[in-house]
């Protein structure tokens, strides 16, 4: 599992997340205490069994003379590529036009079409096996730094619960940041849910979210820099085998520039 971030604010997008790949074992079946019998469960077990530091989460796309920061989750590996390289063979082999939808629109496919690969089936909607790669890209209308673009969006393959309706679409938006007149703000995927706890916990201290027009691009990189290592450092003291973990790597994007830094 992951955790990663993208926030816009008036000056550039500052982008987070952690580097750490968990393998986790998938168990469908269980042998029957006494009896030795096969007992298939209802709900598979995930039970990790290692894991490596340094993974390749957060990362800049170059398409013609547009600058995109990529940060992904979910499956780390398909068809036989992690999904920073197929991210970046998708880059390689990008020839439509130089605009955030198209750009996005071929990622989708590209992720689906290696998906379909893996699971020898052209339908995913049909596939048994549960995938999954969520992914944030990042980038600028026009290289116009007052016009942000952050989208979320999830490829997936079988059916899965959307709001209490079943979709088995294998592609959904999770958020954007061009719905209102509202370009400021961010969104997070992967372990969302410490985050979430932070964010909307309700006490007397005062609130850690909003503002992000207030904010200035260094504001904003201490700001994910911070709301990834609560998870990482959460995870470390909790009654948990951690699946997100440092180094940090966090980065600044704006029209004309993406720079790293690993924390």
């Amino acid at each position: 599992m992951s955790i990663c971030i993208a926030i816009a604010v008036p000056d550039g997008i500052a982008l987070a997340a952690d580097s750490q790949t968990t393998w986790n074992q998938t168990i469908t079946q269980v042998k029957e205490a006494g009896t030795g019998r096969i007992v298939s469960l209802e709900k598979p077990i995930q039970q990790p069994i290692s894991w490596s530091k340094m993974a390749r989460k957060l990362f800049d796309i170059k398409i013609q003379d547009s600058i995109f920061g990529v940060c992904v989750a979910g499956t780390a590996i398909l068809n036989h590529k992690t999904i920073y390289s197929l991210f970046k063979s998708l880059e390689a082999s990008y020839e439509g036009e130089n605009n955030y939808d198209a750009i996005v629109k071929y990622f989708v496919h590209g992720v689906q079409k290696q998906m379909q690969v893996q699971l020898g089936t052209e339908e995913l909607k049909n596939a048994t096996q549960r995938l999954s790669v969520d992914f944030i890209i990042a980038g600028y209308e026009n290289k116009d730094v007052s016009k942000p673009r952050i989208e979320s969006h999830m490829v997936f393959s079988g059916k899965i619960m959307i709001d209490n309706n079943l979709n088995d679409s294998g592609h959904i938006v999770r958020w954007r940041n061009t719905k209102g007149s509202a370009r400021f703000g961010g969104c997070w995927i992967g372990r969302t849910e410490f985050i979430s706890h932070l964010v909307n916990q309700k006490s007397n201290l005062p609130p850690i979210q909003g503002q992000y027009e207030l904010l200035s691009l260094a504001d904003a990189v201490d700001y994910t820099r911070f709301l990834v290592d609560f998870t990482c450092d959460y995870q470390r003291f909790a009654i948990m085998v951690p699946d997100c973990g440092k180094p940090i790597i966090s980065a600044k994007l704006t029209p004309s520039s993406y720079s790293e830094e690993i924390i």
